[in-house]
């Protein structure tokens, strides 16, 4: 018999953990006290009437073999169920003995069980203990009327009524017990009870009607056991069992070494996505986000497939790993795009297609990945698919990864608010989205958002946090009045001179704070000093905190991403920012700003490159030595914005 399913609520489904136990829903509660109820009904009718029962030495076998071939089962391979024969028995003693020789056998076999599993919670117990009872007594009750048996008597009416009654008590034990069972581990997990059935009942049925076929062979005419069909049967059962063990054993290594091949392939598909999420410095993070909220909608809009599910999993995590094949200097480039390189960053999708075309998925990813550009209105691309030519996983896709771009900060623009990023998803409701993802992904949105706060901020940022929190530790930095690191007199000398050939600029001198995790002011021009001392630009915020993590240059970014509106007050457009190094240690940023739209010129950018490593040396020198007596090497003046 399915010997878990009949004793065990636990070997359906994965086991419910601590906090489930103690949160039980109170229709589960009532479910089970009902249950538990039913059983000591029937236990206690079997009881009264077992006394008309006759006793002898055959209904001490069938006790003994059920609660023996109970111990010993099979693995069902690739499904937690398992299977025994005792169930032969079970029936068996329904036609010998009725429902109350067969309801306290199956019930003594279930204490027994229980006796032997430890940490076990009453209500399982009992459970466990009625159900079967229940299920058995209502199937011998359906026997018996059927049969047309006078009061437990072996002589029935005819061949036809018995195997009618016998497939009818064999139903009847199959959907109540395999039912009750579905029932109850589905509101222990919240999952639909249907579909737990449903994945379970083929093995259920085929076990429970044959188990039944084998109880009345065994059952002689004259209403004993006939030992020569179970001596007979008996060496076969063990060989079949034997050999099943054996089958099953070699179908659990090789679904052992299928798991470990699927583990690697996906650790391969992850490795990829970090690729990716490492090439594009503006976006760490973004494709984890966009993989659990993709999933999510999916699930939330009925997309239940197994092959579906894992397809778009696959697809979220990789839906930019065309990006490998596009050139960093456009991949991260601070401004707009030109026309040239927006077609270049477009053929992302295309190259992706191509890259994972190579992998042979076992499910639909390439699809998924080609399409996720593709418009409602069929004005997307690369293939300008319509509605829904374009693949539910893609269609889903694209709205999230439009709301997590939006909630981003990049160095051309700020972050939008969670608010305004909707306001833009449902404008494009029917043009660019299907209107349906675009409602239940902004319902969803709240739940995901806690989510996100659940797994943490981009790990990223969170390791050069942490990096420049121990080098600022390590170097011993301590801030002057109003929390601004020390600057020595010969680095404020040269930042001023320098700074002064740059026509219509202004410029701040960011160090990293002692915690890591913040950019002060350590010197700024005259114009932003006073209302820049106050400054402080978090760790990959803004244009200056981008670069502090990413540790590269940014040329003619939005000065508002740093300043506010500061920047608007003093009229400027772009600004130049850049890493400052003490060897391979960082120091902080230097970044200036200009008040020309056009920006900076490319001489001028590699001016204040120069800048920033001079600066470096000049402080790492004079930590080293305490000389800050050296002069400033005056050059001619560089070349303004242009």
């Amino acid at each position: 018999m399915p010997h878990d399913e009949r004793r065990d609520a636990r070997a359906m489904v994965p086991q419910p953990d601590a906090e489930r136990e103690e949160t039980q829903s109170p229709l589960l509660r009532a479910f089970v006290l009902a249950v538990i109820v039913g059983g000591a009904a029937v236990l206690l009718h079997s009881a009264i009437a077992i006394r008309h029962t006759r006793l002898d030495v055959y209904l001490v076998l069938l006790a003994a073999l059920t609660i023996a071939s109970g111990r010993f089962v099979i693995r069902v391979p690739g499904r937690p169920v398992t299977v025994s024969v005792s169930e032969v028995f079970v029936f068996a003693s329904v036609l010998l003995y009725g429902p109350a020789a067969a309801t306290l056998m199956v019930a003594a076999d279930g204490i027994w069980l229980s006796l032997n599993l430890r940490h076990r919670r009453l209500y399982r117990t009992l459970f466990n203990i009625a159900e079967p009872a229940i299920s058995t007594w209502t199937a011998a009750q359906v026997f018996h009327a059927l049969a047309g048996a006078d009061r437990f008597a072996h002589a029935f009416t005819s061949t036809p009524s018995l195997l009618a009654a016998v497939g009818a008590m064999a139903a009847v034990f199959f959907f109540l017990n395999s039912g009750l069972m579905a029932i109850a581990i589905a509101l222990e997990n919240r999952a639909s009870a249907y579909d737990m059935w449903r994945r379970h009942a083929w093995y259920l049925g085929i076990n429970y009607f044959a188990a039944a076929s084998l109880a009345t062979l065994a059952v002689g005419s004259d209403g004993t056991l006939n030992l020569a069909v179970i001596g007979l049967a008996a060496p076969l059962l063990i060989l079949s069992h034997v050999a099943y063990r054996e089958a099953s054993a070699r179908v659990d290594e090789a679904q052992r070494h299928v798991g470990e091949v699927e583990h690697l392939y996906h650790a391969a598909v992850e490795m990829l996505a970090i690729a990716v999420d490492a090439k594009d410095q503006v976006t760490h993070g973004h494709i984890r986000r966009v993989q659990r909220h993709t999933l999510a909608v999916a699930k939330t809009l009925g997309v239940s497939g197994a092959v579906d599910l894992r397809a778009i999993e696959a697809g979220a995590l990789l839906h930019d790993i065309g990006k490998l094949a596009v050139p960093d200097y456009v991949l991260n480039k601070p401004s707009s795009l030109t026309r040239v390189e927006h077609d270049t960053m477009k053929k992302h999708v295309t190259m992706g297609a191509r890259i994972l075309t190579a992998v042979d998925f076992p499910y639909p990813v390439v699809p998924i990945v080609r399409h996720h550009h593709e418009q409602w209105d069929g004005r997307g691309y690369p293939d300008g698919l319509v509605g829904a030519e374009i693949p539910i996983g893609a269609r889903i896709l694209s709205v999230v990864d439009c709301f997590d771009a939006l909630t981003s900060d990049r160095p051309y623009r700020s972050r939008l608010s969670d608010e305004r990023a909707m306001e833009i998803l449902r404008s494009r409701k029917g043009t660019f989205y299907d209107p349906a993802i675009v409602e239940k992904f902004i319902e969803l949105i709240p739940a995901l958002r806690r989510e996100d706060a659940a797994h943490g901020g981009s790990d990223v940022r969170g390791f050069v946090v942490a990096g420049l929190a121990q080098a600022a530790s390590e170097r011993g930095r301590e801030p002057t009045v109003a929390g601004l690191p020390t600057v020595r007199p010969r680095v404020r000398a040269l930042f001023a001179d320098r700074i002064a050939r740059i026509a219509d600029a202004e410029a701040c001198l960011f160090a990293v704070g002692a915690a890591g995790d913040l950019l002060l002011v350590a010197h700024a021009t005259l114009r932003l000093g006073g209302s820049a001392a106050s400054l402080r630009i978090p760790i990959g915020g803004g244009v200056s905190g981008w670069v502090a993590v990413n540790r590269s240059t940014i040329r003619n970014a939005d000065p508002r991403l740093d300043l506010g509106d500061l920047a608007e007050s003093l009229a400027l457009r772009a600004c130049i920012s850049t890493p400052i190094f003490m060897g391979a240690e960082l120091f902080g940023v230097l970044t200036v700003y200009g008040t020309q739209a056009a920006g900076f010129s490319d001489e001028t950018i590699a001016s204040v490159g120069m800048l920033a490593q001079e600066i470096g040396l000049a402080i790492a020198r004079a930590d080293a030595d305490g000389d800050d007596t050296r002069p400033v090497v005056r050059r001619p003046p560089i070349a303004a914005v242009s």
